[in-house]
This record gives structure tokens, sequence and C-alpha cells, in this order.
């Protein structure tokens, strides 16, 4: 695929193969402060890899930060319950691709967290997390939601009209506090809601396109 970015999956079965180390590693979205979480993972053998990969496909002339690092495992883990969440919803989305860290051709070198590409439809998402006040999470929202806007009006000045560009921001919250040991019952319950809804508003585009299908309009005229 002659598309670049730091990663990209043909299929959903293909991002959840590759992200199946979450699951091997027990990750969790902790409270700690990032940079506490570098100090924690950095050694971890996807993290440098991860790293490795960003500086070797020339994503970006910022340099990274590790920080971004845990943000990738942090987001990779909501994606794939999104991805389990639309299996049980019966939503069919193999031909479905993903890409990561996509950098914005003639976007002033942004990049957006994932791009998310199924027939004719390309979902924006964006993601960002927040662990403190709601007058912060709220503003946090509204910074990412530009972005993501910024992002999606970018792609669709570029690309062919009869494709639907849309975007998307989930806020998720820490789940687990690594000092205690302890679970946080509340953001676990408001990343399962936000998850839910994100995979509500996946599936109802996605439906919309299946409807839109050569299969589907003969089916319609069918007797």
């Amino acid at each position: 695929m002659n598309i670049r970015s730091m990663y990209y999956f043909s299929s959903i079965s293909q991002f959840n193969i590759f992200s199946s180390f979450l699951d091997e590693c027990k990750w969790k979205i902790e409270k700690q402060l990032l940079k506490e979480r570098v100090i924690q993972y950095q050694s971890h053998p996807m993290f440098i890899q991860m790293r490795n990969k960003f500086n070797e496909n020339d994503i970006s002339i910022f340099p990274l930060k590790s920080e971004e690092i845990i943000t990738w495992f942090d987001t990779m883990l909501i994606l794939k319950r999104i991805t389990s969440e639309l299996f049980h919803k019966g939503i069919s989305m193999e031909n479905t691709s993903i890409f990561m860290e996509y950098p914005l051709i003639y976007g002033n070198h942004m990049r957006s967290d994932y791009l998310i590409v199924y027939d004719r439809l390309i979902i924006v998402l964006e993601f960002g997390m927040f662990n403190q006040d709601e007058k912060r999470s709220e503003e946090r929202y509204t910074k990412k939601l530009q972005e993501s806007i910024n992002h999606r009006q970018i792609l669709a000045n570029m690309i062919h009209s009869n494709v639907e560009v849309v975007n998307y921001v989930m806020i998720y919250r820490p789940e687990y506090d690594r000092y205690i040991k302890r679970e946080i019952v509340e953001n676990i319950n408001y990343n399962h809601n936000e998850t839910k809804l994100l995979a509500n508003f996946i599936a109802n585009k996605v439906k919309l396109q299946q409807e839109f299908s050569a299969l589907a309009q003969l089916e319609k005229i069918s007797f």
C-alpha cells in the first residue's frame, strides 16, 4: 500500500493480531503521569519497535516524544474494544483498513491518530485522555474536536466528493492506579459507555455504505 503512515492494517483481523501484545502484557490505562509510565515501560519490546518504526517511516519533521508511544498503547487497546463491540453487533468490517499515525498531506505536518477506511467512507478518529477535573476535560475535547475537524476538511478537499469523510473524537479516562493496584471503576464505566457510542457511530456509517452497495441495491429490486 503506497500510502504513508506509521502502520497500515489491511483488515480488522490484521490489526487485532498486531495489537495482541496488549493482551499478553495485560496492558492497563494507568492513572500515573505519562512521563512516569514511560520510565516504567520504555524497555518493552513493542515500545522500542514503535519508536524505531516512527523514525524509519519518516512520519514527521518533529521528534517523537516517548509519551506518545504510551498513548498509542492506550488507544490501540480502546480500538480493540471497539472492533469487538462491532463484531458483537454483527457488523461485517473485514474489508476495513486502518491507518495509524497518518501524516496529512498539505496539513502543515499534522498527523491523524487513526483513519478507518471502509468502501467510500473515511473516519478521521482522534483520541485524547484526561484524568483531572471536568472543566479541563471539556477544554481537551474542544481542542481535539477542532483538530479533528481540520483534519477532515483537509482530506475532504483533496478526495473525490463521492467519498464521505467524517470525524470523531473520543476522550478517555485512566482505568487503573498502579501505585495502589486498584481499578478506577467509575472511569472504566465511562470508557465503556464512550466505546459503545463510538462503535454505534461507526456501525451506522458502515450500514449506510452497505445499503448503497450494488448488491444491496439489487436485493431491493428482487422479487
